[in-house]
């Protein structure tokens, strides 16, 4: 593995993750803040585009998605899911939940639909990140579903760990998070056939969407480094393979073995 120094690019790159985690990590506590001083509280994300917060909902997904659509990751199939989430996103924003004094109705109609493709290529996201190298040109679509299967249950493609990478628990973290997507999305559907006094208990389906955007967004702050990131790596490195197994110590001289400047012995 190769270490530099990071460019300004590699920075704006990191800065342009970090952002993404910012706004899927805090938007549903900035709602939640926002209709404590401005009540009622409405019952799902969605349904903030009808009260005093609809201004902050629609910038903050207007803005995630424009940022989504803005991100290259490793290959064509990472551009693809984030651009069509970036998409989507934007579309739950034009597109508000069903309310009976919103005109044309066929508006809300469209909204689940957008919100479903958008939760779905966050959980993909999530997985993908899982990706330690650029997607092989010659692998099939049935090979991409295959690998985002095994992410799915913790298991990754083989590579070496060096002492000071946190690869590993990245990706764990990353597949945790899919599942937390999945699990809020599964909870979202299953709340709408619960009894009315169940329901009335509390917002569940702003806590089950909650879930699902706040893992969303703290995947992306794990894969923008700012969490469990890599140790520092000096700013010039050799490639770990080119290392000999065997180096002839600076006081070989003194025991009679070779110069000090000779070169390393075969291994």
């Amino acid at each position: 593995m190769w270490s530099r120094k990071r460019s300004t690019l590699d920075v704006s790159y990191l800065n342009l993750r970090l952002c993404i985690g910012v706004l899927g990590v805090a938007l549903p506590f900035i709602l939640r803040i926002g209709s404590a001083i401005f009540p009622p509280d409405p019952y799902s994300v969605s349904a903030y585009y009808y009260s005093a917060m609809r201004n902050i909902l629609v910038a903050s997904l207007c803005v995630l998605g424009i940022f989504l659509l803005t991100y290259q990751g490793y290959d064509k199939l990472d551009s693809r899911i984030t651009n069509i989430c970036g998409a989507a996103t934007i579309g739950v924003a034009l597109f508000p939940t069903s309310n009976p004094g919103f005109k044309p109705t066929w508006v809300g109609h469209v909204h689940p639909i957008v919100a479903g493709i958008a939760l779905a290529g966050q959980a993909l996201m999530a997985l993908q990140f899982t990706q330690s190298a650029p997607r092989n040109g010659t692998a099939r679509w049935l090979d991409d579903v295959k690998r985002l299967l095994r992410a799915l249950v913790f298991r990754y493609a083989q590579r070496v760990y060096d002492e000071h990478g946190k690869k590993l628990i990245r990706n764990r973290i990353y597949s945790a998070c899919a599942w937390l997507i999945i699990i809020g999305v599964v909870l979202a559907l299953a709340q709408n056939f619960w009894p009315d006094s169940v329901k009335a208990e509390t917002q569940w389906l702003f806590w089950f969407e909650s879930l699902s955007i706040a893992s969303f967004g703290f995947a992306w702050l794990v894969k923008g480094e700012t969490l469990f990131k890599d140790a520092a790596a000096p700013d010039q490195a050799v490639p770990i393979e080119t290392i000999p197994t065997q180096a002839v110590p600076v006081d070989a001289t003194a025991a009679g073995g070779a110069a000090p400047d000779a070169p390393f012995p075969a291994t």
